[in-house]
């Protein structure tokens, strides 16, 4: 899987039982995240996640879908509700036996997949800064405003 691909298209539930199909995203930047609530880097990424989700979700443009690896989705429901993470989690167990994680050639986390308004891969695996600065050149009037 590499940048300029089409992006995998997947239907899976979330840890509070809403269907998220891939498909129905399209026309908004979509930022697939990869995660385990054992990943120490993974932690690590989350406030720079909840900074993006906040600058750039609230007109609608971004979603974060987060695809936990975790064999315990309670385990994930609980780390969520502690963290109080406010996007789209689905459970899929680990990447060996996750058919979404197998379509993105996904073996270890964290890995993020920055999907454009036209369903292609336009980066993977960028985090921190990286991810802010690809968020604000597809997110520009989103970002703009967002400094006003």
């Amino acid at each position: 899987m590499k940048v300029g691909d089409s992006a995998p298209q997947f239907a899976e539930k979330t840890i509070d039982d809403k269907e998220v199909r891939l498909a129905d995203l399209r026309g908004k930047v979509v930022l697939l995240d990869f995660w385990a609530t054992w990943c120490a880097p993974c932690m690590a990424e989350l406030p720079n996640l909840k900074t993006a989700h906040e600058k750039y979700a609230a007109d609608g443009r971004l979603v974060i879908v987060g695809i936990s690896l975790d064999s315990d989705a309670e385990a994930v429901r609980g780390f969520v509700r502690e963290r109080g993470v406010p996007w789209a989690q689905i459970a899929l167990g680990p990447a060996e036996s996750n058919a979404v994680a197998k379509a993105y050639h996904v073996s270890g986390v964290p890995a993020t997949f920055l999907i454009g308004e036209d369903g292609k891969v336009v980066a993977r695996d960028v985090t921190g800064q990286a991810l802010q600065d690809e968020l604000a050149k597809l997110l520009p009037s989103t970002a703009k405003a967002s400094r006003e």
